[in-house]
Parts: structure tokens; sequence; C-alpha cells
């Protein structure tokens, strides 16, 4: 499968006071990043909070995504959950949508070993008629998808189609190692790293920090098709240092909220036990985003 060259937002999900999403923000969000040359999007992944919306909101979600983007860019949709028989639940309410890709970590509620996340991912692929894609988050999860479970994954499920990782060694043996079709897909989530990873091939790197700051992901893509890695990296340094003021409050996607709403998007874009930061941090998040040229 083909996916040209570029940044792929990880969706925020703009949620309301009962959990229902927010339509209206949800499709702004989409058509911005679209406007700024987005390759592809990512709907609910972790920076979406699959994991803290009701199920039943998630093909709603899923639906909004895929008429928004209206053919013009692949989408992928976050379907992850802790056991086969409920991912494949989650899945079957989504897989009549124009999906290119159901994504999935490893299960996340305890750590889990090779032969049961090979079989996670190959027993979820047989008995999907849609592409699927892993997602390899060992810092949430516990568990670490090496490049050798990639390869026997594929081995057995022809429909498993690609990975989000920050491993930089991974993506290097598929690229390189000529043991994956050519056209697999890998997207690269190492944030710090974009600029320096990209000459050498990783060419697709996916992260909801883009969501919140399209001007200067859609410079960076501009510069890095260029040749301009001088750009390409101050577009980049300016990114990590909203990410870093982000990551400064007690609680990071808290602080989104705040610098979704500066953009334009309402909505709670955190999990509903997490508080609003407040007016010091919101006044901090507007300082930064005036800094980088967001707003």
């Amino acid at each position: 499968m083909y996916i040209g060259k570029g940044f792929i937002p990880a969706l925020g999900t703009p949620l309301d006071e009962n959990g229902h999403v927010v339509e209206e923000s949800y499709r702004k969000q989409i058509e911005d990043q679209i406007k700024a040359g987005c390759a592809g999007l990512l709907s609910m992944g972790s920076m979406g909070i699959q994991a803290f919306i009701d199920p039943d909101e998630c093909p709603k979600i899923a639906a909004i995504a895929v008429s928004q983007a209206a053919g013009r860019v692949p989408v992928f949709v976050g379907a992850m959950d802790c056991s086969i028989e409920r991912a494949l639940k989650r899945v079957k309410a989504m897989e009549d949508l124009d999906v290119t890709a159901f994504v999935f970590t490893t299960p996340y509620y305890s750590p889990v070993k090779k032969p049961q996340i090979e079989k996670f991912f190959i027993e979820i692929a047989k008995n999907t008629k849609k592409n699927i894609m892993a997602y390899d988050l060992p810092g949430v999860t516990q568990s670490k998808i090496t490049y050798e479970m990639v390869k026997n994954i594929k081995a057995a499920a022809p429909n498993f189609i690609g990975i989000k990782t920050a491993d930089e060694q991974m993506i290097r043996k598929i690229k390189t190692f000529g043991e994956l079709p050519e056209d697999f897909i890998t997207c690269f989530s190492g944030l710090d790293t974009f600029d320096v990873c990209y000459p050498f091939g990783f060419t697709n790197y996916l992260d909801g920090m883009v969501t919140c700051c399209p001007k200067n992901f859609e410079k960076m893509d501009k510069a890095f098709l260029a040749g301009d890695m001088k750009t390409a990296s101050q577009c980049l340094t300016n990114v990590v240092k909203l990410r870093d003021a982000m990551a400064g409050y007690p609680y990071l996607l808290a602080a989104y909220t705040e610098v979704m709403h500066f953009l334009g998007y309402e909505g709670r874009f955190h999990p509903d036990y997490a508080d609003f930061e407040g007016d010091a941090c919101r006044e901090h998040m507007k300082k930064i985003l005036v800094e980088i040229g967001e707003l």
C-alpha cells in the first residue's frame, strides 16, 4: 500500500461534558490538517484518548474522520483493546467505513510476551476484511514490539501493512534488510529526532503534536522536501518547545486542551478524571503559541 511522504497527525478527540464527540470541532481540525498538507490522518490514537472514550462513541468518531477526509488522504483508526475478542468487537462496529487500516497497540493491561503479541495481531488480522497496523508504544503498554515479531506477523497475515514506532533500529531494518514488502508502512513517532531521521528514509512522521502545530509542520514538510534541513530543524525546535511546556504541567493532555482551544477547537481533549490546568497554564500556552508562530 502506498502512502505519500509527509506528516500524519494523531488527531485530538474533542468531547463534550457527556463524553460525546464535538463534531464541528473535529471536522475543523481534520480540515485544517488536510489544508496544511498532511499525508494521512490517525483517528483515536493515544493523543486522541481512544482508551478513554465510550466504545459506543468510537464508530461515530471514525465515521466523521472518514467523511471529512472524503478520500483525500488515508484514514487510520485506533481500535486498541486488551483482548482479541474486545478488539475485534471494536473493528466490527467500524468495518464498513472506508478505513485504510485499523491500528492496535499490544494489550496494555499487563506486560505480554512474544508468542501472545504475535497471536494477538495475527488473529485480529485473520478476522477482519480490513488492513491492520501495529502501534509500538512500550512506555504505555509495557510490551515492546520487535522487528522479528513484525516479520512473523506479516508472514502470517498479508493484511498487516505497517507500524507506528519510535524505534529507529526497527525502521532501519524494515527499510534496508529487504525482508518486508517495499510498501510496508513505517510511521516514525520519535518527535525529537524527526529532522535527524528524515534524510535516512523516515519520511512518514506521526505524532499528536501535529494537531496543535499545523503551521510549523506545514513549513517543516515543505523544508524537508526542498532539502532545507535548517528550516525543518527550526520548525521542529518550535514544536518541541511547545511539547516540553505542556509536559511541565501535571497532566499534559489537560494542557493540550488549553492549546487546542486557542487554535479554535472546542471540546475537552483530555480524560474526564483530569482537571483543566487553569489560568496560569492557559496564558503560558498562549505565550508559547505566539512565540512559535501558531497564533
